[in-house]
């Protein structure tokens, strides 16, 4: 097996060259527009910032306002590019950080064109301890590499908790359960409540999905659908977050406006969690 269970507390430290992050200066005073006690948590896989219909485009600018307009504290990006050549060479999640002034941790899945290709985090708040945790995959699988990308976030309470983002084998179910037990004991481990967003490739009543909701609790009660983006018809894109008692799913959105539709192959889900004292 490619990178082994029992290899798991191995892959959790931190390697350079693999990830990047930005703060801003006034971090530490960073505001949301939502009450300290509650915060606005988004998954969002962005398709590179190339819209679906125009092959040969890339609109980082209808993906920052997308997340502009949903108020969202903390999001997790999927497939995003850095410095790779189809995305004109941009550090896309760095662009959308400053488009957004927001702070920013990328992680890198694999090399990609010349830079790379992976997921991010962006949030309002300070973060801090940034982990990239290579997932594990069959050896007789040819598939894409994973990871999962974790930071400490220190909410306007001063309570720490972590955020983390993946995006998970897309064509093997064997994959992504050894990826879900990857995922739970890393929450197992930790020392504060974790929320976790990302295209996992499963849908809610998948295996790989039951077995995360063993530790995990899934922030949505609606399961509407996140893609395709026009009359989308299966959830693939999850919030989830442990443990139970630490947050209160208060509401929660599949964005479908026109800008979100066209912006790319996913659509956008937001909830807003209630923090636990």
């Amino acid at each position: 097996m490619k990178n082994s269970i029992y290899l798991f507390s191995l892959l959790m430290i931190f390697q350079l060259g693999f990830s990047s992050c930005g703060q801003k200066a006034n971090s530490s005073n960073s505001t949301s527009k939502n009450t300290p006690e509650s915060i606005r948590v988004m998954t969002y896989n962005v398709h590179h910032a190339n819209p679906p219909e125009e092959d040969d485009v890339i609109d980082l600018d209808a993906i920052a306002q997308v997340i502009r307009e949903s108020k969202a504290d903390l999001v997790a990006v999927q497939e995003l590019d850095s410095v790779a050549k189809r995305s004109l060479n941009v550090f896309q999640l760095e662009s959308l950080a400053q488009k957004l002034d927001m702070n920013y941790h990328y992680f890198s899945a694999i090399p990609f064109q010349g830079g790379a290709y992976g997921v991010g985090i962006l949030s309002r708040f300070p973060i801090s301890s940034p982990q990239r945790i290579a997932l594990p995959e069959y050896e007789d699988k040819d598939v894409e590499d994973r990871v999962l990308g974790v930071v400490s976030v220190k909410l306007p309470n001063q309570k720490s908790i972590y955020f983390a983002c993946t995006h998970w084998d897309v064509v093997h179910e064997e994959n992504r359960l050894l990826q879900a037990e990857s995922t739970i004991q890393l929450a197992e481990q930790l020392d504060a409540p974790i929320i976790i967003g990302g295209d996992f490739n499963a849908r809610t009543d998948s295996k790989p999905m039951k077995m995360l909701r063993q530790v995990f609790t899934d922030a949505s009660k609606e399961f509407a659908p996140t893609i395709p983006t026009i009359n989308p018809n299966r959830k693939i894109d999850h919030i989830l977050y442990a443990p139970e008692k630490a947050f209160q799913l208060k509401t929660e959105e599949v964005i479908e406006d026109e800008l979100a539709q066209k912006a790319s192959d996913h659509l956008p889900f937001i909830v807003e969690l209630q923090v636990a004292n």
